[in-house]
């Protein structure tokens, strides 16, 4: 029996590590996402009560029409109190189902929109760091549906024009050094240009 029950354990860690990967910025995708929510919440809850009270005006239409009719059977004249009164709960229950659904669907929904934008936001500040350490490489490439793709192409461009660049000058390094080596200047004198031209590769491997 309790080997079952721990069998059928939920994987709780692998929804927290989903969740994770979703709200790579919680803070900003969080807020934004709470807006968007927030303001619906106004909204909805605004047009719920405007409903509502609608209904509750029917019913109360509804027993007045019974009050001026004394000879209606008093079991029918319940029936009908209670039947009005039972569309009002039944109204009241499916507005605030209502509302919880589309808060929740639209919660979802906002952090996959923003995780489509913060996502490549994260990665890019990943490779910008990279670059900065001196090291001219792009690996990989955004998923498909990802936003930024066009400022993430431009990046990818930019790298890429360094590195092009900067393989010609390790290049002309080369020839440079071939050609002291040539005129007899020694590899002592020639060190310093030797290790800017191994530190300049190295941003290239």
């Amino acid at each position: 029996m309790g080997v079952n029950a721990r069998s059928v354990r939920p994987p709780t860690g692998a929804a927290q590590r989903r969740l994770r990967n979703y709200l790579l910025d919680s803070r900003f995708q969080l807020k934004y996402t709470g807006m968007v929510v927030g303001v619906t919440l106004i909204v909805a809850s605004l047009l719920g009560a405007v409903a509502y009270r609608e209904s509750m005006g029917q019913t109360e239409a509804l027993q007045i029409q019974l009050a001026v009719q004394p000879d209606l059977d008093p079991q029918v004249a319940a029936h009908l109190d209670a039947f009005g009164k039972q569309r009002d709960r039944q109204m009241l229950l499916g507005i605030l189902g209502g509302i919880l659904l589309l808060t929740l669907a639209l919660g979802a929904t906002g952090i996959v929109i923003t995780h489509k934008l913060v996502g490549p936001a994260y990665r890019m500040r990943r490779l910008l760091a990279t670059v900065a350490s001196g090291h001219l490489k792009v690996e990989g490439a955004l998923r498909k549906g990802d936003e930024l793709q066009d400022v993430f192409n431009a990046f990818n461009d930019m790298v890429s024009t360094l590195r092009s660049r900067q393989a010609d000058e390790v290049a002309q390094l080369d020839a440079a050094l071939a050609k002291a080596k040539t005129h007899g200047i020694s590899d002592g004198d020639l060190e310093p240009f030797q290790s800017l031209r191994d530190r300049m590769q190295s941003q290239l491997d």
